[in-house]
């Protein structure tokens, strides 16, 4: 029987971390719920802690999943039971490990297993999200429609991924190939033409002193400056693995000017989108709000939000309860607030998560389009100043000749 890493809350609204076992999660939950506790998360409990557990949990990959389950779409929509279609998809895939879960989950469906319940059984692979469709398609008899939804979001969610991922790698592309520029100026360069001036009897101009010390000092020691500098983004990455270090990092972004902000929408439009979708099926706002807060990625708003989860179980509004954990942006905090009064939340959020999208987008727009011409001027700024400091004396001498 597997052992679950769970964190669970009691009726007074304490929070708690325990190890338990139990033959799978629903069968978990059901326990919890037997002894008046609440499971707000559970993972499969490991030998190994902190990063190496990260390491050596299999994963699959997103285009897997994706191609995988637009292939068994076709296959239903072309009237083929669920079986005979996994039948057609499991010789078509490369990932050997993925292949082995949809061969165990074949297994289960053909034994009389629900479809949703077969896949729950491998739900460190699969997004709970993804389960919670699936269940809801079960209950009203459209499992093709269920996952063309689950297509639909994934896809949406995998484009403002895409544009926030180039819109990081761009700037860092140029910053590398900015800081290898002045290191060729400053190794080879700055040498070749100011080594001349030292022997010179004048006095040299500060910034030519200024420049000649940063020269020597990257040329001399380079082999300690890059030593630090790969020792420390070593540690700080495998730190950044842990559970401590990821939410020391998650913090830091958060309080990180822009970068914070952007953070804060995007958790906005995944959440509102996520909870719509779930909602959607059918699934308990209890349960679909726990499911929605399992795919925020921020562990700071994570923890936020299931303080929110326990105010809910509590009794207390829904707009109400993300309205004390500042976790959202105050008009979405309002409109939740307007769709909960109304009656029509699973809209709402549709709407939240449409805006915030497009919010993120645009940002992420102007920062691609900023970015590059600021860093030019930056570089300006710098090779100017080198070129300023390399000629000064030569004008300096020039002067005194004349």
């Amino acid at each position: 029987m597997p052992s679950y890493r769970c964190k669970i809350a009691s009726r007074d609204g304490q929070v708690m971390e325990r190890i338990i076992q139990s033959a799978s999660v629903p069968a978990l939950r059901k326990t919890l719920a037997q002894e008046g506790r609440f499971l707000i998360k559970a993972e499969k409990a490991s030998g190994t802690v902190g990063f190496a557990r990260g390491l050596s949990r299999p994963k699959l990959k997103p285009k897997d999943v994706y191609s995988f389950n637009h292939e068994f779409l076709t296959l239903l929509r072309a009237g083929l039971p669920a079986v005979s279609a996994f039948d057609g998809i499991i010789g078509k895939q490369k990932d050997p490990h993925f292949t082995k879960v949809l061969k165990s989950i074949r297994k289960d469906i053909s034994s009389g297993e629900s479809l949703p319940a077969a896949f729950e059984k491998h739900e460190e692979l699969f997004s709970p999200l993804y389960i919670a469709i699936l269940y809801s398609g079960e209950a009203s008899g459209n499992i093709p429609g269920a996952v063309e939804e689950f297509l639909d979001y994934f896809e949406r969610s995998r484009q403002i991924r895409q544009k926030i991922k180039t819109a990081s790698v761009y700037p860092v592309i140029l910053s590398v190939c900015s800081v290898c520029v002045l290191v060729f100026l400053l190794v080879f360069v700055v040498p070749a033409i100011t080594g001349s001036f030292l022997d010179a009897e004048f006095e040299l101009p500060v910034f030519t002193l200024i420049l000649l010390r940063v020269s020597d000092m990257v040329r001399y020691n380079y082999r300690e400056i890059f030593g630090l500098l790969f020792t420390f983004l070593t540690v700080a990455w495998f730190y950044s693995k842990t559970r401590s270090g990821r939410l020391i990092f998650d913090r830091l972004c958060l309080r990180t000017p822009f970068i914070g902000e952007m953070i804060t929408l995007y958790s906005t439009a995944l959440f509102s989108s996520s909870l719509s979708t779930v909602l959607g099926g059918g699934t308990p706002l209890n349960r679909a709000i726990t499911i929605a807060c399992r795919l925020v990625n921020n562990r700071v708003i994570k923890a936020r939000i299931e303080k929110a989860i326990l105010a809910i179980e509590q009794g207390e509004g829904f707009s109400r309860s993300l309205g004390k954990i500042e976790a959202f942006p105050d008009m979405a905090l309002r409109m939740f607030a307007a769709g909960e009064e109304g009656g029509s939340l699973e809209k709402v959020l549709k709407d939240v998560a449409y805006y915030y999208e497009k919010e993120v987008e645009g940002r992420l727009s102007m920062v691609t389009s900023t970015i590059e011409p600021a860093l030019m001027i930056i570089m300006g700024f710098v090779i100017g100043f080198i070129l300023v400091a390399m000629y000064l004396p030569i004008f300096q001498l020039a002067a005194t000749m004349g």
